[in-house]
């Protein structure tokens, strides 16, 4: 995905999380104060008689019994359910709309005669009014109202923090349940008749609905194939659960308009069918998609095995807990298979949990996700450390090609200046040597040719000394390009001493720098040391280092005095170019912009170093320091005799103990 792509998709999801949240908090609000209402109501039935069991009427203005207190005597009739039709259609031989001034001149204690109908079976029973106590509240209602304060919390919070659509699924999905709670306090009276009202019919009964999309709605968000960062909303996904809702509450609100009443037992079969349906549905989904996550066997495989596996278990269990404690009783038998308190308890410990839960592993995804972009920039940072290796060795064994190819012109270039320029100026200067004597010759013996022979031979004589100039040149031109052919022709050493005590004095006569040469270290160096590719690199870097490095001395140094001195140690090879000249800071030249540049490349392919210090003056022992180490050729350290190695150990020490 390119940067553009990321960027559009973060503000994408940041408009709409903003919209969602907006949404949420408004639709809390209403359901909140919908349901505060419906409590205040309840607490204003505290202190008053009633008959020990919460009543309501339907759309047909039947009285049902709705809950019966924790605690008291099991009351004969049962809570309306989709398998009974049980009404009370007497109270002590009056009408049931007399029910509410029957409790209102009842004393605590007093017995109230019932008739029921229960699907066409009449049955009369006698129960004691009682007080309603908040005590009976609490149980009954507070704690619902508590319980949808946990869900609906929970929700906002798990949407606030979401970083994706999925997870604001998982946020959005909760508000049913806080909806069934928070709305619960309009299903039921307590003495006053309260009927069934718009929130009932519009919002409660169809919230069990709303809950079976939201089952099968998290069931496909957790589908393997559909779950991850940056996944965009789905018709298939995130509509469709909701479609048939949708159908159901416009029949709903038909009903509403035109009759002013939905049927209350046909409400509750449609919506706590498809609630159950839901259920239904989202646990086949969610088992499938176990059995699709475990079949995977990817390292990516294996990180969302293990984050689906956890939520699909932590879902499956809360749909199993609600459906088989909660709406399917209530389906059944009008009330939940545990006693109402502890169900609304769970209730509201349960979001808690499922807090903690979802919040850990979505903190366990992050790592996974920073784990995995960590692991791909690793990969990221090998594949280019590969490269820049490979590139590193391509221009290792280009640069090798350079210099070989560079030392090779050097060598071809000496050896033509030698043997063509040089070799030229020799002959014409004694050409005109023998010319310029035999005219001499002449005048002795014939004066009168001296006033035409003596213009010619000045003319000789300077031609002859502009020949000498141009060989003295030649030979600077040599040393310049590194004189590879006299170094061939007289040994590595023998050139060094040439080129310290002739070649650089004579090309540099008006210099007052002395140079005092050390160089027995190469007294061992075989005739035939550039005959193999180590030991002409081995020669090449250090006669050309030597030889940059006193020209720089000569022309840029300003030193009296240097000194070139060669040690072996262990193996190596040791040259120490030292003068007492003023010195320059090294970081303040560009390193490819010096010849010592090319003799650090040199040093580095024969597997030497090369280190440069100085101090400028007027600093204490101002000057520069050179010092070339390189390894000596295989060929050389097992071709020399043990004597020879015997005396070098010797002459090691014994320069190790002079004062450098």
């Amino acid at each position: 995905m390119s940067i553009s792509s990321v960027y559009e998709t973060a503000t994408w999801w940041k408009n709409l999380k903003f919209r969602l949240i907006i949404l949420y908090l408004l639709g809390s609000l209403i359901v909140l104060a919908l349901g505060v209402l419906g409590q205040i109501r309840l607490l204003n039935e505290v202190g008053h008689t009633f008959g020990g069991f919460f009543w309501g009427l339907n759309t047909d203005s039947q009285v049902v019994v709705v809950s019966i207190p924790s605690g008291q005597t099991t009351f004969t009739g049962s809570p309306s359910s989709l398998s009974t039709n049980e009404t009370i259609t007497r109270v002590n031989g009056q009408s049931p709309s007399t029910l509410s001034s029957i409790y209102q001149q009842a004393r605590p204690g007093q017995l109230i005669t019932y008739t029921l109908d229960a699907n066409g079976q009449i049955q009369t029973v006698r129960y004691a009014a009682e007080v309603f106590t908040l005590a009976m509240w609490l149980q009954n209602y507070g704690l619902a109202l508590l319980a949808g304060l946990c869900w609906l919390v929970v929700g906002g919070f798990l949407l606030a923090t979401a970083r994706e659509w999925s997870g604001a699924i998982e946020g959005l999905t909760l508000f049913p349940v806080a909806m069934l709670f928070l709305l619960y306090s309009h299903w039921g009276n307590v003495s006053a008749t309260y009927p069934m009202d718009a929130v009932l019919q519009l919002l409660w009964f169809p919230a069990f609905g709303l809950l079976g999309a939201a089952f099968i709605h998290l069931s496909l968000n957790y589908r393997p194939d559909g779950f991850g960062t940056g996944r965009l909303p789905k018709l298939q996904v995130d509509a469709l659960p909701y479609l048939p809702l949708i159908a159901l509450e416009a029949f709903f609100i038909g009903l509403f308009l035109i009759r002013g009443s939905v049927p209350t037992r046909l409400e509750a079969l449609l919506s706590l069918g498809y609630g159950a349906l839901g259920g239904a549905i989202s646990l086949v989904i969610g088992i499938i998609s176990l059995i699709r996550i475990g079949l995977l066997r990817s390292a990516a495989g294996a990180a969302l095995r293990k984050q689906l596996g956890d939520l699909l278990t932590m879902w499956i269990g809360g749909v199993g807990l609600g459906f088989c404690l909660g709406v399917l009783p209530v389906l059944l038998a009008g009330s939940p298979l545990l006693p109402l308190p502890v169900f609304l308890l769970l209730g509201t410990i349960y979001p808690l949990i499922l807090l903690y839960a979802v919040r850990s592993l979505r903190l366990i995804g992050q790592l996974q996700e920073s784990i995995a972009r960590t692991e791909e920039a690793m990969r990221q940072q090998q594949r280019t450390a590969e490269d820049l290796r490979r590139a590193n060795v391509e221009l290792q064994h280009a640069t090798s090609l350079l210099l070989h190819a560079d030392a090779h012109l050097r060598s071809l270039l000496s050896e033509r200046i030698h043997d063509q320029p040089k070799q030229q100026a020799l002959r014409i200067r004694s050409l005109l040597g023998h010319w310029q004597h035999k005219l001499k010759v002449e005048i002795e013996h014939d004066p009168s040719l001296r006033g035409f022979a003596q213009p010619i031979i000045e003319a000789l004589g300077k031609i002859r000394r502009i020949s000498e100039e141009l060989e003295d040149d030649l030979r600077g031109l040599q040393l310049l390009v590194e004189d590879a052919y006299q170094r061939r022709s007289l040994g590595l050493k023998l050139h060094l001493e040439k080129l310290v005590r002739e070649d650089l004095p004579a090309l540099h006569p008006e210099s007052p720098l002395k140079v005092q040469a050390d160089l027995w270290a190469l007294d061992t160096l075989s005739p035939d040391l550039e005959r193999t590719p180590e030991g002409e690199k081995f020669a090449e870097a250090v006669s050309y280092t030597v030889t940059q490095a006193l020209l720089n001395v000569y022309n840029h140094a300003g030193a009296t005095y240097a000194t070139v001195r060669t040690v072996r140690t262990n193996g190596d090879l040791e040259v120490h170019i030292i003068d007492d000249g003023h010195g320059f800071d090294i970081t303040s030249i560009a390193p490819e912009k010096t010849s010592l540049f090319k003799a650090e490349l040199k040093a580095r392919e024969a597997g030497g170093t090369l280190l440069v210090r100085s101090t400028r003056r007027p600093g204490a022992q101002h000057g520069t320091s050179i010092i070339l180490k390189l390894p000596f050729p295989a060929d050389e350290i097992s071709s020399r005799p043990t004597e020879i190695l015997r005396n070098e150990r010797q002459q090691e020490r014994h320069i190790g103990r002079r004062p450098v």
